[in-house]
């Protein structure tokens, strides 16, 4: 049995109200199959393309705790 054959028998025992998020689910698969996003952002794709590599050393979350909740 190939996997496509495995799916439309699994397809067929579901019922009628999850059928909808089947194929909602496949339609996002084939949307995202017929365009891959291969190409990095650049800052008129991406408003936080500029913001890439800003913080390259250390952690935004370094004393957080201090900050958050006093000493």
């Amino acid at each position: 049995m190939t996997t496509k054959q495995a799916i439309f028998e699994a397809i067929e025992q579901l019922p009628e109200q999850h059928l909808a998020d089947v194929l909602q689910y496949v339609q996002q698969l084939a949307r995202t199959q017929k365009s891959p996003d291969s190409t990095p952002p650049n800052s008129s794709s991406d408003p936080l393309a500029n913001f890439i590599g800003a913080v390259s050393h250390g952690s935004l979350a370094a004393n957080l705790d201090s900050e958050l909740y006093g000493d």
